[in-house]
């Protein structure tokens, strides 16, 4: 397979003049929609669909959004840490639009596990007898016996966690019977039955510091486990997570539910819900679907992928904070999308940039490329793919803000002219939230 790369001068087209968005005659295209993300506002050209938490909760019951630039690197991360040790605070997360029966299985799964504790126990059990299996020859007269006591741990094992998905099943059963009137006792039973069975079996010492925390707040459950306070809220049907990071101090003593409950409290209670699009007029911090009020000092790093509605080809990674966070894997993932076709064997290949941007306040950069392949005939195909990436670092005054496009082969195809200005357009918009926020250099 052969490879075409030519270079395109693009700078004419790329760095058109833009004016500040500090200056009153800014105005929002017709037809745009302002959203909001921590301290930022800015504009979109259409509806949009953030890429909110998938399908790796711990069973639920909503699927993950599909594409999404980067998997497993979304994030919403707040707040001071506990210590230095930890950067942030919590991490946030949100679930789609779901139904209270999803919220309620979570809370059956959440907090002190008994099952996982006696677990831990009896590997602890196989192991320390592994060691005596290793240091024995096969003709040895105790070998045997050994091998059997292993066999009889790992069948504990099985059964430990057959008992802990019984109750859990069960749990689960006398809770939807109870709410539609149906009888129970037979299920409520058979549950004491197993129960006894798993008390019979010890647990750790960490499971003797695994709690439910109750947090005073309606539709809401809490759990601590050393080291980590979560907490589920239910609100407008969505999921809101909240996991504290509590970790430990510099002499490596793990933190204490003492020093990080307070904290956790301030901020639950300090969180609202707000509309797709809502802009809050007081100072404080956005996320999908919800807001933070506070004084505009905690500090955040947000990555986050969108797409328009209609077109989850058209793949958005929104990054802000004290760092931007780079994706040097879009070039090859594009390049792999494109090379992985059926028919082409040469791809002609335009990479332009770092150019000069506009981005909120700040001179940012703005880098791309597009690709076009071709057939095993060297005619074009009938589809272009491109990426454009446009970032500016932190200052004082305005956080480090990062948008990448990723255009995943559209259908319909979408014109890359086009797609690049509304992309410099909503770098433009970038602007703070009302409330004070400041992101141009003032006079106290």
């Amino acid at each position: 397979m052969k490879s075409l790369h030519m270079s395109w001068m693009w700078l004419a087209l790329l760095a058109a003049p833009l004016s500040a968005l500090g200056e009153p005659d800014y105005q929002m295209p017709p037809g745009w929609r302002t959203e909001c993300m921590g301290r930022v506002q800015f504009d979109v050209p259409k509806e949009i669909a953030w890429h909110l938490a998938g399908g790796y909760w711990q069973k639920p019951d909503f699927e993950p959004v599909r594409p999404t630039i980067a998997p497993g690197g979304q994030q919403i991360m707040y707040g001071e840490g506990v210590t230095p040790e930890q950067t942030y605070l919590v991490k946030i997360e949100v679930s789609p639009v779901t139904d209270r029966n999803v919220f309620d299985r979570l809370q059956l799964i959440h907090g002190p596990d008994r099952g996982s504790a006696q677990t831990r126990v009896v590997r602890a059990q196989i192991d320390a007898l592994q060691a005596q299996i290793d240091a024995k020859k096969a003709d040895d007269e105790d070998y045997s016996a050994l091998l059997e006591q292993h066999r009889a741990l790992d069948d504990t094992i099985t059964r430990i966690n057959w008992v802990s998905t019984e109750l859990f099943v069960l749990n689960d059963m006398i809770r939807e019977f109870s709410a539609t009137g149906r009888p129970t006792v037979k299920l409520e039973a058979e549950r004491a039955a197993y129960l006894e069975e798993q008390a019979k079996w010890p647990t750790d010492a960490l499971f003797e510091q695994e709690r439910f925390l109750d947090l005073g707040i309606a539709d809401t459950f809490a759990d601590w486990v050393p080291g980590e306070m979560t907490a589920h809220l239910w609100r407008n049907q969505r999921i809101y997570r909240f996991v504290f990071h509590a970790g430990s101090d510099a002499a490596g003593v793990p933190v204490s539910l003492e020093r990080v409950e307070p904290r956790a409290r301030a901020l639950l209670a300090a969180f609202r819900t707000r509309e797709q699009y809502e802009i809050p007029q007081q100072r404080g911090f956005c996320l999908p679907f919800g807001f933070i009020a506070d004084d505009g000092a905690p500090h955040h790093s947000i990555t986050l992928g969108f797409n328009p509605v209609g077109n989850p080809n058209l793949l958005h990674r929104l990054s802000m904070g004290r760092e931007i966070r780079k994706d040097a894997d879009f070039m090859p993932k594009l390049l792999e999308q494109v090379i992985s076709r059926r028919f082409p064997t040469l791809v002609q290949t335009d990479i332009f940039g770092p150019l000069r941007v506009l981005v909120g306040a700040l001179d940012g950069n703005l880098r791309g490329a597009r690709y076009k392949a071709y057939d095993a005939y060297h005619k074009p195909v009938d589809y272009e793919t491109f990426t454009l990436d446009g970032d500016a670092p932190p200052t004082g005054y305005q956080p480090g803000v990062g948008l990448t496009v990723l255009d995943d082969h559209s259908q319909p195809q979408l014109a890359f002219e086009r797609t690049r200005v509304d992309m410099l357009q909503t770098l433009k918009s970038i602007r703070a939230l009302p409330g004070g926020h400041r992101f141009a250099p003032q006079a106290d």
